[in-house]
């Protein structure tokens, strides 16, 4: 299904203040397929007395788990302030899909069978499943379970990523710390050599 707008339309503005946009909040679940495509010049070609093509950007909106509303749009300003690093991406390699999180087909848990279910729906990464509305999670079989499954293994993946940079942070910490405490003893160590040393004490009195 194309359509360039109307009701549904995900390029409406929402945010909480004047004229504000939640690009974060409004891509949850989405994915943009961003491609290029002949579209005839109606003005070139009456001139030329043929039909004249012209490149036009174009992306496709997917909503993971909903493949029967795709709106396709021309690449203008709002797409490109929407979908800012996906389509810095695609324009430096001019891949036909730019996924954000971790590629459903690279998460263990699935068959290659499940995903290519799970990409037929439109779901291509584990933040994508996670962040499907309850409308269209329905659509997938096992679709709540799975989609607490990857609640659960992103949520697992964040703590042990937390942990990891806690403990280099430690570690860089301890390093640090021996490094002063070395730099310490090596300066002591330093004055001690240069102190002045003392003559000799005033030679007992004698009797008389």
């Amino acid at each position: 299904m194309e359509d360039l707008g109307g009701i549904g339309d995900p390029f409406a503005t929402v945010g909480g203040g004047f004229n504000s946009i939640n690009y974060a909040e409004m891509n949850k679940g989405v994915t943009p397929i961003f491609f290029i495509e002949p579209i005839k010049d109606g003005a070139a070609s009456e001139k030329a007395g043929r039909p004249v093509f012209i490149e036009q950007e174009r992306v496709r909106i997917i909503v993971a788990g909903d493949m029967y509303n795709q709106i396709v749009h021309p690449v203008d300003d709002a797409i490109k302030q929407r979908f800012a690093e996906q389509y810095a991406r695609w324009q430096a390699n001019k891949q036909v899909r730019v996924i954000d999180g971790t590629p459903i087909r690279e998460w263990s848990p699935l068959t290659k069978a499940q995903v290519a279910a799970f990409e037929a729906m439109g779901i291509f990464s584990v933040e994508n499943l996670r962040d499907m509305s309850d409308l269209n999670v329905s659509r997938l079989p096992e679709g709540r379970e799975w989609r607490e499954k990857a609640r659960a293994w992103l949520e697992a993946a964040t703590a042990g990523a937390n942990d990891m940079r806690l403990a280099a942070e430690n570690e860089r910490m301890r390093s640090e710390i021996e490094r002063l405490k070395q730099q310490m003893a090596e300066l002591a160590a330093n004055l001690g050599e240069d102190a002045p040393k003392r003559g000799p004490g005033r030679p007992p009195k004698q009797a008389a």
